[in-house]
């Protein structure tokens, strides 16, 4: 027994809506992966430049704290 043509119609068009409906959200992800990539990136940036800026602190106070004709320790 054979399906109807108008049955047949039916699920093309609803198979056909869904594949759409399927690549419009794959793109969409895609996109928000790319940004969400970016802002992790910059994340990363902000608090390597942090860590420098600490460590770069820390040798200075290290510098100054010790007495005149002494190597500082590392």
């Amino acid at each position: 027994m054979h399906m109807p043509v108008k049955n047949q119609e039916d699920i093309m068009l609803k198979t056909e809506e869904y594949l759409i409906e399927t690549a419009d959200r794959c793109i969409r992800l895609a996109r928000e992966g790319r940004q969400l990539v970016e802002r992790l990136e910059a994340i990363s940036n902000e608090l390597m430049a942090k860590a420098v800026e600490i460590d770069t602190n820390r040798d200075k106070n290290r510098k100054t704290v010790a007495e005149p004709g002494q190597t500082p320790a590392s």
